[in-house]
């Protein structure tokens, strides 16, 4: 007891760590995503709560006046031709877990073919578009590497020349508080596509996106390094615990003198 307890207190320490870590990345996306990374740039109060001022120079308009806004279906199961030797890549909340961990998609947990397809209203959606979770757990965002299909439970948004995949995923990522205040739902979770549609985003000049997005990527990539850091003093902190206790209860540690 005595020593898995001292165990026990240093993996409540790197939990901890971990906790912390996702506050900060959290923090530093929102941060860039609002504010920018030139700190003395004049600011404008964005006349919407959750970004609160923004660089003075920035447009702040609907998501849906820059990236054309896409919804899902699923092939009715009653036909079986819909779901045999299927191969198009289809999101649905299968994914979410990988959502919630990748910024990228390429291949999904479950697929449909062209005809279900084609007898659905689900349509086909370009390589770099931003699926997006609108029921169970809101908002898991990820940017598509290929042409795929969502369903009813996602959205998509098809960016325009305006914004860049990568910096409207950033959006989503920073807004994460904000659509948790939109939901509603008992059981699961959802957002009604009315205030889906007056999501708002910052639209910063292209080079200052792909700027923002850099430096997010530079800064979270360290941060995701010192995770996966705790995360393994943590397995090996269990394996240690195991082992100890195994060798005191096979005699293989004299406690006698404990």
């Amino acid at each position: 007891d005595r020593e898995t307890s001292k165990i026990d207190a240093l993996i409540a320490e790197q939990v901890k760590l971990i906790a912390l870590l996702a506050e900060k990345r959290q923090a530093t996306i929102s941060h860039a995503v609002t504010k920018g990374l030139n700190p003395s740039a004049p600011m404008k109060d964005a006349g919407v709560a959750w970004l609160g001022e923004v660089p003075a120079h920035w447009e702040v308009i609907r998501v849906k006046d820059v990236a054309r806004l896409e919804s899902g279906h699923t092939p009715s199961k009653q036909f079986p031709e819909y779901w045999e030797n299927c191969a198009i890549p289809w999101v649905s909340l299968n994914d979410s877990k990988y959502l919630a961990a990748h910024d990228y998609i390429s291949d999904t947990a479950v697929k449909i073919n062209e005809l279900g397809l084609a007898n659905s209203s689900a349509r086909m959606l370009p390589a770099g578009a931003v699926v997006f979770t609108r029921d169970a757990t809101i908002g898991l965002a990820a940017i598509t590497q290929l042409p795929m299909a969502v369903s009813q439970h996602l959205i998509a948004w098809c960016p325009s020349a305006r914004i860049t995949s990568l910096f409207l995923l950033r959006i989503f990522n920073a807004m994460k508080q904000h659509l948790d205040s939109h939901t509603f739902g008992a059981t699961i979770k959802t957002i009604g596509m009315a205030d889906v549609k007056k999501l708002t985003t910052t639209v910063p000049p292209l080079p200052e996106q792909q700027a923002m997005t850099a430096h997010i990527k530079a800064e979270t990539t360290k941060l995701d390094a010192l995770k996966g850091d705790a995360e393994q003093a943590i397995a090996l902190l269990k394996e240690r615990r195991c082992a100890l206790i195994a060798a005191a209860v096979t005699g293989q540690i004299d406690v006698r003198g404990a």
